[in-house]
């Protein structure tokens, strides 16, 4: 069995850095991390579901580098390398919230009576192995596109753009965070009138999260050490209410897609449970993020981005 890797926070990376290589550094991390997992989401899957897992994250992090570089990078080989990345992830979507559910699943097998719960496993089991052939065509497909050449090539051709002299992470980082971290706060204020902007307020709020994990090296280290966890505290509030609101959609077509009326009603029961702590971790949510909640997060990062 091959090792997990992960990588979120850079290595030999200071604020003095040029902005250039620490843009190369992230890249090689975070794009070879993904060609280490296309060959074992592949042919191994069924060995660890953390790989499915790990090279959806892998995915995100690199598109995440990809988008907060760009000003280094050429526009049209990185507008490719972004849509190869999306349909790679896109590719292990189902398999990944199978794995989950089956999980989701075992641990409930003791609080569900009788065999519905077995028959429930069995179905979805059946659904993922279905789906290793979409997991075995990521390999076919990066191999066809020359994803590895295509990472090579992006790496290469990180460089400092502009006709001034090139500056160091500490200097060009605030720039690079404040359209990031406007985005997060705007869709923050729009929570407080529109409850539906729960949704994009997780979206922002991983963009920041990656785009943090790749310039904390520029700011102090109260930046990873404080207010890191403090935006993923946020984030696993709102990953609670989207894994609540995802369930209810998958499970119920996988549900549909079933013949064994006993495995519909017992996803069905499922469904409802997952209504109700939606709706009830939504309103935990809401009585939380207050004004003060916010405006206290604002200054915080207010504080890193002034001079």
């Amino acid at each position: 069995m091959s090792k997990i890797k992960k990588c979120k926070w850079l290595h030999n990376v200071t604020g003095e850095s040029l902005i250039s290589d620490v843009a190369e550094v992230a890249l090689q991390e975070r794009l070879n991390l993904v060609a280490y997992y296309v060959p074992l989401v592949a042919q191994h899957a069924e060995d660890d579901v953390e790989y499915v897992h790990q090279i959806r994250v892998a995915v995100r992090r690199s598109q995440a580098a990809l988008e907060l570089f760009a000003p280094l990078l050429p526009l049209k080989r990185t507008e490719k390398l972004q849509e190869r990345l999306k349909k790679i992830r896109r590719a292990a979507g189902n398999a990944r919230d199978l794995d989950v559910f089956i999980a989701h699943l075992v641990e409930l097998k003791q609080a569900i009576p009788g065999g519905r719960i077995k028959g429930s496993i069995k179905e979805l089991k059946r659904l993922r192995a279905a789906e290793q052939p979409h997991l075995a065509e990521i390999q076919n497909y990066a191999e066809s596109k020359n994803l590895q050449a295509n990472i090579d090539d992006i790496i290469q051709r990180v460089r400092w753009r502009d006709s001034n002299s090139e500056e160091s992470l500490s200097t060009t980082a605030p720039g690079y965070l404040e359209p990031v971290i406007g985005e997060f706060f705007y869709q923050a204020d729009q929570v407080f009138d529109h409850p539906e902007a729960l949704h994009e307020l997780r979206i922002e709020g991983k963009r920041l999260r990656y785009a943090m994990e790749l310039t904390s090296a520029a700011f102090a280290p109260s930046f990873k050490e404080k207010l890191y966890p403090n935006l993923e505290k946020i984030q696993t509030k709102l990953g609670e209410i989207n894994d609540h609101a995802v369930a209810q959609i998958k499970l119920k077509s996988w549900a549909d897609q079933t013949a064994d009326l006993h495995v519909a009603d017992c996803l069905g029961d499922i469904i409802q449970q997952h209504h109700a702590s939606y709706a009830e971790s939504t309103q935990q949510f809401l009585e939380w993020w207050s004004a003060k909640t916010v405006k206290g997060l604002k200054q915080q990062f207010q504080g890193y981005l002034e001079p």
